[in-house]
């Protein structure tokens, strides 16, 4: 649909997806913070991603996938075309302090369900939503501030991956979560489990995320040459 501002005389309801406790969540972040950490709302008005904070409406906020390889090409796909052979090259730089982490939600979660047609059209809505680029995130943002004032009971959002249809994004709303779980709600509601996160800027992170996106024909070049890896994944 082409860009326009949410419903004046809105008479329905979101659709609501419930993530159970115990469920996975997979996050690519910078290795100098936690895993676990929400991000503060940007600062200014064209600043953020599909569904951040902003002034009008500020909340921190967390991105995450519920597939190891969603969040992978959520956080590494984005704005890298294929060259002329239809392959993809992840530039190293790309990779630098980033680290890839699973994280055990500990709370059951009501989310916003924006997955399926049907899902979007019970808010005035379809794909455009969750399919279009960065040149539309100022009404994206618009959009999703007006569902969390329909779904005061909503911690969060959850939609089918741009990067990796079939694949399901989500992000969570700080406020919220702190309103239900209390004060360090990060520590509360999502437990990080130290055996599944892999530095992706090491030699054995590297040769892992190559083997992880080869069928996405996607390539990271190796820090040095060739190297073998031979023993399953870095940190297990």
């Amino acid at each position: 649909m082409p860009i326009a501002e949410p419903p004046t005389r809105f008479d329905g309801q979101p659709n609501r997806y419930l993530l159970r406790r115990g469920s996975c969540l997979w996050r690519v972040s910078s290795r100098p913070y936690s895993a676990r950490a929400f991000k503060p709302t940007p600062a200014g008005p064209t600043a953020g991603a599909r569904f951040d904070g902003s002034a009008d409406d500020p909340y921190a906020f967390y991105y995450a996938a519920l597939q190891e390889k969603t969040a992978l090409a959520e956080t590494l796909l984005r704005n890298l075309d294929p060259d002329d052979r239809g392959k993809r090259l992840v530039p190293r730089a790309a990779l630098a302090a980033r680290q890839i982490s699973g994280l055990t939600l500990t709370r059951d979660l009501n989310l916003i369900n924006l997955i399926s047609g049907e899902d979007l059209a019970s808010i005035g809505q379809d794909a455009w939503l969750v399919t279009s680029q960065g040149t539309d995130y100022e009404y994206t943002r618009k959009w999703a501030h007006w569902l969390r004032q329909q779904a005061g009971w909503a911690h969060g959002f959850i939609w089918d991956s741009l990067r990796n249809r079939t694949g399901l994004a989500v992000v969570l709303f700080g406020d919220r979560c702190e309103k239900d779980f209390g004060p360090g709600y990060e520590r509360v509601l999502l437990h990080e489990v130290t055996e599944l996160t892999v530095d992706l800027d090491t030699e054995d992170g590297i040769a892992w995320l190559n083997d992880a996106l080869k069928n996405y024909r996607v390539t990271i070049p190796p820090p040095r040459g060739r190297f073998p890896w031979p023993h399953g994944r870095p940190g297990r």
